[in-house]
């Protein structure tokens, strides 16, 4: 027997355990330690109503600010010498309107993976947008431009950035595009609620039913404020998933904005 080689294969194996078991370790701390993060009097609500949080990371809290937009004008000359396979025109300088030389194929299994690929090949600034929703009614994926990977979203679904067509053969035939140049309120920087806080808002306004179980809280940018046609005023705030339910708290104040 090469006890050298017996050595080596045990040490690997110890090593290998050791990982594995730190791991599992870890997952467990981590699940113990929202309990120990949320302040006796809520995780006792908590458990009262049965309440259950599945998010992570739900004590971070993050920095942020208002962000203003205003509709970009395109250069439709720009657009055509620069986006290949398609027959563009730019309607009232701000909207652009794109028909395929040839129905790009798209696949229905994975979504949002082949809207980001025809993205990335054919829309000006394509990276810069993010699937919001496919209507199958209407053969149409609605996608929303984001500001540092977060979405440009709205309470009421349907005003989208970009609007993708397609045929019965789920082929994109021709698309709409707006883009919006963000400003961030600079000066208007501060900490924002931590998901967890904003579950404590909803939970103190009665707005979460018993079992219950705390799903999701995506941070995006929602506006209600819009002066004029071409310009909007963006807050942060989280979109929180509540069973099948979608609740949108003030990630500055609080305040409950909209619920879907």
């Amino acid at each position: 027997m090469d006890w050298s080689k017996t050595k080596t294969i045990f040490i690997v194996t110890f090593l290998l355990l050791n990982a594995f078991l730190g791991y599992q370790l870890y997952g467990k701390m981590a699940h113990e330690n929202l309990n120990v993060l949320i302040s006796p009097a809520l995780q006792e609500r908590l458990e009262e109503n049965d309440i259950e949080i599945n998010i992570s990371n739900a004590e971070d809290i993050l920095t942020a600010a208002p962000i203003t937009g205003r509709l970009a004008t395109f250069d439709e000359d720009y657009l055509r010498d620069n986006l290949l396979r398609q027959d563009i025109s730019v309607v009232d300088e701000t909207t652009v309107y794109a028909e395929m030389d040839r129905p790009y194929k798209m696949v229905d299994s994975n979504i949002p993976a082949n809207v980001d690929a025809f993205l990335g090949q054919y829309v000006y600034l394509g990276e810069e947008y993010e699937f919001a929703d496919y209507n199958e009614e209407e053969n149409y994926i609605g996608l929303y431009q984001t500001y540092k990977d977060r979405k440009i979203d709205q309470y009421e679904r349907g005003d989208y950035h970009i609007v993708l067509y397609l045929n019965d053969d789920f082929h994109v035939e021709s698309y709409t595009q707006k883009y919006m140049e963000i400003t961030e309120q600079e000066n208007r920087q501060q900490d924002l609620l931590s998901p967890l806080k904003a579950v404590e808002r909803l939970l103190n306004q009665q707005y979460l039913e018993t079992n219950t179980a705390i799903e999701q809280a995506q941070l995006g940018y929602y506006s209600l404020i819009q002066p004029d046609d071409s310009f909007q005023v963006f807050v942060p705030v989280w979109r929180i998933q509540a069973n099948e339910d979608y609740f949108y708290v003030d990630a500055l104040n609080g305040e409950i904005q909209s619920i879907n």
